[in-house]
Order: C-alpha cells, then structure tokens, then sequence
C-alpha cells in the first residue's frame, strides 16, 4: 500500500535530519501500571518487604509497556536520556539483575571504540546516579567489572508475572502489553537484543495468559450506585436490560489545577476537548460536560449510561509542570488508566508538536477501549447498530483478506446506521489500496470506480473530517495518481486536527509521491512519534523506513523497517524496503532472506511488472534501478 518513487543514486550521504516530535522530553506513565494504584507501602516512605527477610524494595521498574521507574511516593524517577533507558532496560531483564561493563558498552555504543564506548559509558552511569539521587547507592550495584540492580531493593514487574502469573491481570496486562514499548535506542545491537527479548516476552505471555485467563468481571453497578462519578440519577423503568446506547460516550469531570498561572491554566481544558476531538472523527461519541457545577441537571438527563469519565491533572512547580490524564469506566467504578507527562511549562506552551503528542497517545489508549470493548458486546446483535469506524480501520491492517473482508461488511453496517457520517465511505474507498499495494484480493474495474464515488461521496458529506479527508487524499494520490488533489486534502486536513498521528503519516507518503523528501522525512518522524501507541504503529515505522530510504538514510530506515516487521510480521511494503537497504549496504543475504520472506507473503513478486505494479515509480529510472537491485539479488 504504501509506495514512492526511490532515489536514484541511493546516496547515504543525502540523510535528512527531520525534525522529530521531542518525545525524549516525555515521560510516559504505563496506563496499565500506575503508580498510585500499584503502590501501597507498609511504612513510611519503603514498600512491601523484599525477596530476602530484613530487606525492604525501594522502587518499581516497570518494562512491560513503557519503562516506568517509580519510588515509593509515587515520584518519577525515570531516567530522561534515552542510553540511561536503555541501560535500566538491559539490567532489568539480565540474570541476576546484573551485565558486564563490556557486555552493556556493545550494546549501547557497538559502534565506538573502547574508549570511547567506556566512557560513554561512565557518562550515562553518571546521569543515572544524578537522576536517582540518593536511592541511587540503594538500588545500584557497580564495580569496575559489572553494573546491576539490587534485587532485593527492586521490584520488576516482569520478574513479578514470570513469578507469580496471577500478577498478569492484576497488574492488566493483556496479550498486547509490548515489552518496553515505545524505547528508542538507536544502536543496531539494541535493537537485536530488543526484538529477541520482545518475542521471548510474546511467547511467554500468550501460554501464561492461556494457563491463567481473566476471572470473569463484576455485575455492572446500577445507575444508582454511580453517584459519586457526578452521574445525575434518572429512572430506568422504561429500559430492557439487553438495551445497549447507539454511541460511545465518555464525561468530562471537573480538572484539578495546582499552581498554574495565565499561560497554563487552559491546557487541561485543551487536552480533553482535544481527545474528544480525535474521538469523534472515529465514531459518533456522546460527551457530557460536567466540569462547570453551575450547568442545570436537565441537559444531562441521557448520562446515566455514560461508559467512561475523563479528567486531566495540571501539576506546575514554578516552571517545572506534569499533565495526567485520567480514564475512568464507570462499570467497574474504578480508574482505567492514567498517563502522564512532566516537561517545562515554557516548552509545552512553545511546542504545540508535545501537547498533540500527548493528545494522540491518549486517544489511541482510549480508542482501543472504547471501541474494540463495544464491538466485542455488538457482535452478535445485529439489531444494535455498530460502532466500528475505528476497529474497522484496525482490522483493515490485519492484512489478510479475511480481515479485509469483514472490515468491508462493518463499514456497510455503520453506512446504514449512520447515513451522515463521511467516515464509512472514506474508509471503504481506503480498503481499495490494500488490494493494490498488499496483494489482498483482485481490484477489478467495477471496485475502482466504487472506491472513487465512495471518495466522492465522503468529501461531500463533510469536508471537515480530518481521517476521512487522509483516506480519500491517499485514494486519490496512490491510486488514481491525483496528487494535486490529493495534496489539498491532505493540507485542509492537517489544519483541521494537527494532533492525528494518521494524517501526518500519509502526508508524508504524498511528499514521497511527490519527491519531496526532505518534507516526506520530516512529517514521517512527526507521525511515527504521534502514532507510538498506535494499533497500527507498524504503518507509521513503515512510512518513516520509506522517507530514511528517500533521504539516503539507510540506518535509520532498517530500523524503522524491523522494528514494523516485529510488529507486524506480514506487511510487505516494510519487506520491500528493507530488501532495498539491505542492497545497497551490501548485506546480502539478508536482502536475499528479506526477498524470501516477502514472496512468501506475495507470491507475485518474482515478476518484474508485479514489482513495477508494487513500487509505482514516478520516474523510469528509479523503476530502473530498483528493478535492477532485486533482479541481482534473485539472479
């Protein structure tokens, strides 16, 4: 699906710098393992008494899901610089706690020499003792030879579910928590270590998940019973108890503010509506404002059903500030998850890129919940009109055509439900670019002109849908080859919703269409960072392996192309670039394993007009070259 012209002359020496969303000032906190709800000490400022009698553990390491490390109050010790990161990962998935100074030097700098990569080192060891302070003699065991962790004065969330796996549900850990998500260590033999450790995690879960399965969950309390959640009371005399409300809905709860002054006070309120905002371009979404306590009862006489409560903590310390988002499901009465970020108060007003950063990240978490939760209960009640625009793209990515299929028979029915809403047609149209760029069914004249007066059809119905402007704009470029059109699409927009990690990434793809690299690289980096808890975070990996290729950057793009490999081991697109970086750097037989693999997947591809149909090139002589690369390999 997603394909450009390639550079001619391969020119590693053309690297683009970009300019990547500054996720390196975040510090995200795992929604799965917050750490007021996970921290319960027994005294004063210690936790629970560690592996060995006399022993007390003084901090939480999460790596199940974004590295997290927390002490006892709830402080977030987690360390800024991304080898710092690195290193605490290394440790906490090493036997005993413990690696060699040689070992963690080849794997955080493999590419310096000694003396560079120790002290690189020693440097990172600093900055690591310098964020933890005092605790730091406490946890950390160094010596000339070795670093570790002191077990008993550390608790490890993986250790914990290997040990215990009751532990997996209650820390809500599912099949889908990825270990040490989201860690951007750029060194090739992290990434190695990463990707093998990631799939001896995966294994892992799935058979412990399989031995334990989730009890089954509590009975839904009554409306009566979720007062306390600011849910106004109402009757239900008139509701069956199969009923089920048409659309998503999640209430806004009153923000707490704590020292923040002129130029900060509005971001709470910026950061719901803004989630909101995403929310609703997916799906339909019901929202209840309760924020202001002066707003009569009678505009909230349909809320007692709402699913889900949001509110957003604002923390500013002088210039030091921390935003929270929290999400509640009122089922359960119980806090879903939260996620923070601390940044200077100066930067997140500067930087708009950090603040839809955050955005997108909670919409994504709150998406997967809302939607993938409501599409298992309308799965078989087809007199419930289903709200799948957002599961249905999700499925779409599976990439077999089973899944295609059943995203396609989704968007009918939400069609039929909801005539008004241009999100169906859009993505139905968008379907048309698997079939032709990841060999998923036959794409016959009769489905081109469908996906072209489903595009049509979108664009009228509402203009101002920034996801449904993405999808025709990619239609309309990669398809039928409109880049002018599909340009200004995408363009208005980006002007509508600049915090949609889906429209950057396809408005790079254009600017790769377009030969524009340097833009494509740029507006890539923004939507991989954006997209990072993504579902389909893998396409975003893909788009920025296709721009690095572009700009000459062949490093970066092989990164990029494993790391949406291991996230979605069938995508083609990430093959056929990976197979060209492979090329040109000289390595050989992994272009020809990469070559193997991809044919397996798309059987086709051994044909030049197949690779011709695959690419689209713009230019003959990039059809040219690329034609001639895999034809070396395969010769």
């Amino acid at each position: 699906m997603k394909n450009q012209t390639l550079e001619l002359d391969f020119d590693a020496s053309k690297s683009c710098p970009g300019a990547p969303f500054p996720v390196e000032a975040e510090r995200s906190v795992h929604p799965q393992t917050q750490p007021s709800a996970l921290f319960k000490p027994e005294q004063g400022s210690v936790m629970s008494t560690g592996p060995e009698q006399g022993t007390t553990q003084l901090v939480k390491l999460y790596v199940l899901g974004p590295l997290g490390l927390f002490s006892a109050g709830d402080r977030n010790l987690t360390p800024r610089g991304k080898k710092a990161q690195g290193l605490l990962a290394l440790l906490a998935l090493a036997p005993r706690g413990q690696r060699t100074r040689v070992w963690l030097r080849d794997k955080l700098w493999s590419t310096s020499d000694e003396q560079k990569s120790a002290s690189s080192l020693r440097q990172t060891v600093f900055e690591l003792r310098k964020d933890l302070g005092a605790l730091a003699d406490e946890i950390l065991d160094i010596n000339r030879m070795s670093i570790g962790l002191r077990l008993d004065r550390v608790w490890i969330d993986h250790a914990t579910v290997m040990g215990d796996p009751a532990q997996l549900h209650e820390l809500e850990i599912t099949e889908d928590t990825e270990l040490l998500e989201g860690i951007d260590v750029v060194d090739e033999e992290f990434e190695d270590w990463l990707q093998m450790e990631r799939q001896i995690w995966y294994d892992k879960a799935t058979d412990l998940l399989e031995a334990h399965p989730r009890p089954a969950p509590a009975a839904r309390p009554t409306p009566a019973q979720t007062r306390g959640l600011l849910v106004p009371a109402r009757s239900t005399e008139d509701l069956s108890e199969t009923q089920a409300p048409q659309t998503c809905s999640i209430g806004f709860l009153p923000n707490i503010q704590q020292g923040c002054d002129g130029a900060t006070q509005h971001l709470a309120d910026y950061v719901l509506e803004g989630v909101a905002r995403n929310l609703r371009e997916f799906e339909p979404v019901a929202v209840f404002d309760f924020r202001d306590p002066g707003v009569h009862s009678d505009r909230f006489t349909n809320a007692f059903e709402t699913e889900y409560y949001t509110r957003v903590r604002t923390l500013q310390v002088r210039d030091s500030l921390t935003l929270t988002f929290f999400l509640y499901r009122s089922s359960r009465m119980a806090l879903e998850w939260s996620q923070s970020i601390q940044t200077s108060a100066d930067e997140i007003v500067q930087n708009s890129m950090l603040l839809e950063g955050f955005i997108a990240q909670n919409v994504d978490r709150m998406a997967k919940s809302m939607f993938e939760d409501r599409l298992r209960m309308l799965d078989n009640r087809e007199d419930w009109p289903p709200k799948v625009g957002y599961s249905a793209l999700n499925l779409m990515f599976k990439l077999d055509e089973n899944a295609l299929s059943n995203s396609e028979s989704m968007l009918l029915r939400g069609a039929e439900s909801e005539e008004d809403s241009p999100i169906y047609p859009a993505l139905r149209a968008y379907l048309t670019t698997f079939k032709l760029g990841e060999n998923m069914g036959v794409l016959n004249r009769g489905e081109l002109e469908d996906a072209r007066a489903n595009a049509e059809a979108a664009l009228g119905q509402n203009p101002f849908n920034s996801i449904s402007l993405a999808c025709i704009a990619h239609v309309m470029g990669y398809v039928f080859h409109e880049h002018d059109m599909a340009g200004g699409l995408l363009e208005q927009a980006l002007n509508l919703n600049a915090s949609q990690p889906f429209v950057w990434d396809h408005y790079a793809l254009h600017k790769l269409y377009s030969g524009e690299f340097e833009a494509a690289y740029r507006a890539a980096e923004r939507g991989a960072a954006l997209g990072a808890f993504s579902p389909i975070s893998y396409s975003y990996d893909t788009t920025l392996a296709m721009a690095a290729t572009m700009a000459g950057d062949h490093r970066r793009a092989i990164m990029a192309g494993q790391r949406a490999l291991r996230k979605q081991p069938r995508f083609a697109a990430a093959m056929r670039y990976l197979l060209l970086n492979y090329a040109k750097l000289g390595r050989e037989a992994e272009a020809q394993e990469m070559f193997t693999r991809l044919t397996a997947v798309d059987p086709d591809f051994g044909d030049p007009e197949v690779q011709k149909e695959r690419f689209r090139f713009a230019q003959k002589q990039d059809e040219t070259n690329v034609l001639s690369i895999i034809k070396r390999l395969t010769s």
